[in-house]
């Protein structure tokens, strides 16, 4: 013991924390007396080293009184830090003795023996929080409002609406904030009559909107012009807040028209357009919610800022499911933007009214009008939408053609399927790909020999959309004519078939995919890797460890990733090879490859000392789930002495878990 305590003293951390290490097992009060007293040093690898130790191996009973002694440590904030760790790490069972020790003189003391306390949520801690509301220390009289709000018990609302009713505003105002987070209505009274006091109000407003009782909003609503803006904004946010807790916006846009008048547009235009993003989306959202057309240019303007403009679509849409033809004079402009916002915004609404609109924008020059005027169309649901639809099948821009399809699949009730399988054999090879991929999107299964017959048509385009029909066809038959696939001469269509068939799997999917593995095109090899990845079949594992040496590096990254994904002690073996590798990126995919396993630490560690941050982040990411142990002592060493902040932060998240 007496050279331990020498190396305690010594000047080298490791020196020092292993020597505490040299501790467990050993009991008695020596080795208590060490370990606390090491809880003072200068470097917190060694503070929680002994807390470990101290927690670990000895009863709690021989060092609590050692523990909240390390309290009164005015001169060491790190003993005093650690030892509200360990207080908290000791949870529920310690609340007896630190009931005991709130009985000090020290105002610190008391305010850390509530924060403590406020941890553990027991109730047996309650009639102290209580009496702490009374504490001669507004310190201590604020911590104990606070955590009697998170713990939420009902029990203390009579005591805190006492505190909103006095004068005491250091403890009145966080009083007023946790009767809203315990949200019992026997609060509202004193809630309402609190926003008598200005200096109340923030938190007031805020807790009575989190209460949310209809009948209350009207006590907010008149803020909206209060002198000051905080209190203004504070509004805004809590109007949203009750609609957002389920009160109607008819009762809103009520109340609000029988406080303010003429006068709640003009205030909420103002928020909306706040310096605080926030207050902003509120007031966008109640404008939407006053639904009055009128606000229809200021929104407008707004929906050109893209942080808002979602926010806007909303509130147009509002206006627009009760009054749908107001948008209609909004498409009649020469802006381009606005044409194609509102169109968004009216395909939203869905409303029959805006057919003809939309019929006449399927033939605008527009790429970008047509698109959105074929899905606006589909979701109206009339089937005589389909014929002006179908033109665009063969719309000279691919992203019309896509929304074309998505708009016909939408009405797949109303398609012919044998139609659809006509145009399979149709002139236009646009419309043989199109008809392909409505037949897939629409689950069409009758359709599959014919899109077998067109898996040999000379466009590659028209392959690979048979290919994609047959992924979301899922049949025995498509996943035969996938595997046909896998011979096709384009690449793309190898790739696209054996990533379809690593979802879908089925019989001879093992086999197919196998023939693969030498492809000469690296993607290819990808793919298939991708695809014994998506399988799990531990067949794939011999065939993916002949990848590891491939020529390309994404073929090697893409295996690892898929040996992971398989699992497995050969899997386990071939990626600790992988470690050894020249190649940087490679070394890092194959670090996080092995983060399902739990044996690997060992392996790992000499990572955190890589020359490469991003090696040195990849090990930490690992590492870090599972530091506990020799892996955990690792992670603080390099804590010391990492210089990258991206790295050094990840450490300290994974120290916290």
């Amino acid at each position: 013991m007496q050279e331990l305590e020498t190396l305690l003293k010594h000047t080298d951390v490791e020196v020092r924390r292993e020597a505490l290490e040299s501790l467990k097992g050993q009991q008695g009060e020596r080795s208590i007396r060490l370990l606390l007293s090491s809880m003072e040093d200068i470097n917190w690898r060694v503070r929680n080293t002994a807390i470990d130790i101290l927690l670990e191996e000895h009863p709690v009973e021989a060092y609590i009184h050692g523990l909240i002694d390390l309290l009164y440590r005015e001169e060491n904030a790190g003993a005093r830090n650690s030892a509200i760790e360990a207080l908290i790490r000791l949870n529920k069972k310690i609340t007896p003795f630190l009931i005991d020790a709130f009985q000090t003189s020290n105002r610190d003391v008391r305010k850390f023996i509530i924060d403590v306390l406020g941890e553990f949520k027991d109730n047996r801690s309650l009639p102290l929080m209580l009496n702490a509301l009374k504490d001669d220390d507004e310190n201590v009289r604020v911590t104990a409002i606070e955590h009697l709000g998170k713990v939420g018990e009902p029990t203390v609302v009579d005591a805190l609406i006492e505190i909103v009713g006095s004068d005491d505003i250091w403890t009145a105002y966080p009083a007023a904030d946790a009767l809203g987070r315990i949200g019992d209505r026997k609060a509202i009274p004193s809630l309402v009559k609190a926003l008598e006091k200005k200096t109340l109000r923030v938190p007031t407003i805020k807790s009575l909107s989190l209460i949310a009782d209809p009948a209350t909003l009207k006590y907010i609503i008149p803020f909206l012009k209060d002198p000051s803006k905080t209190v203004q904004e504070e509004s805004v946010r809590s109007i949203e807040r009750f609609y957002q807790k389920g009160v109607s916006e008819e009762f809103i846009t009520g109340e609000m028209k029988g406080a303010l008048g003429d006068r709640a547009l003009a205030l909420l235009i103002d928020h909306a357009w706040s310096q605080k993003p926030e207050v902003r989306k509120s007031a966008i959202l109640i404008l939407g919610l006053m639904k009055d057309e009128s606000v229809y240019t200021t929104l407008l303007e707004i929906s050109q800022e893209e942080d808002f403009a979602e926010n806007v679509k909303r509130a147009f849409v509002f206006i627009g499911k009760d009054k749908p033809e107001s948008l209609l004079p909004l498409f009649d402009t020469e802006n381009l933007y606005q044409k194609r916002f509102i169109c968004e915004v009216a395909g939203r609404i869905a409303s029959p009214v805006y057919y003809p609109v939309f019929e006449k924008f399927l033939q605008d020059e527009d790429g970008h009008l047509r698109s959105i005027a074929a899905i606006a169309l589909s979701k109206i649901g009339n089937p005589g939408a389909m014929d002006p639809i179908k033109q665009l099948l063969n719309d000279p821009y691919q992203d019309v053609q896509e929304a074309a399809v998505e708009a016909l699949s939408r009405l797949g009730s109303h398609l012919s399927v044998d139609e659809l399988i006509a145009m399979l054999r149709d002139g236009n090879p646009k419309l043989r790909k199109n008809a392909a991929l409505i037949l897939g999107k629409t689950g069409a299964k009758g359709a599959v020999p014919a899109l077998g017959f067109a898996l040999k048509d000379g466009d590659v385009n028209i392959r690979r959309a048979c290919v994609e029909a047959f992924s979301l066809l899922k049949t025995e038959d498509s996943i035969r004519f996938l595997i046909i696939a896998l011979t096709d001469e384009d690449p793309y269509i190898r790739i696209a078939s054996s990533l379809s068939l690593g979802r879908i799997g089925g019989e001879g999917v093992f086999e197919a995919l196998s023939l693969l593995i030498t492809d000469s095109d690296d993607s290819v090899r990808v793919g298939v890797s991708k695809a014994f990845g998506m399988l799990k079949d531990k067949r794939a594992v011999g065939l993916l460890i002949r990848l590891l040496s491939d020529k390309s590096g994404f073929v090697v990254t893409t295996t690892i990733e898929s040996l992971s994904a398989i699992g497995g002690d050969e899997a386990k073996a071939a990626l600790l090879r992988m470690l050894s590798s020249v190649d940087k990126e490679v070394v890092r995919t194959t670090i996080t490859a092995l983060a399902p396993y739990d044996d690997v630490g060992q392996a790992l560690l000499p990572f955190l000392k890589d020359t490469d941050w991003a090696t040195r982040m990849a090990a930490v990411g690992v590492l870090g789930k599972k530091a506990n142990g020799h892996v955990r002592i690792e992670l603080e060493k390099l804590l010391d002495t990492e210089d990258d902040p991206i790295v050094k932060k990840t450490i300290e998240e994974s120290l916290k878990k």
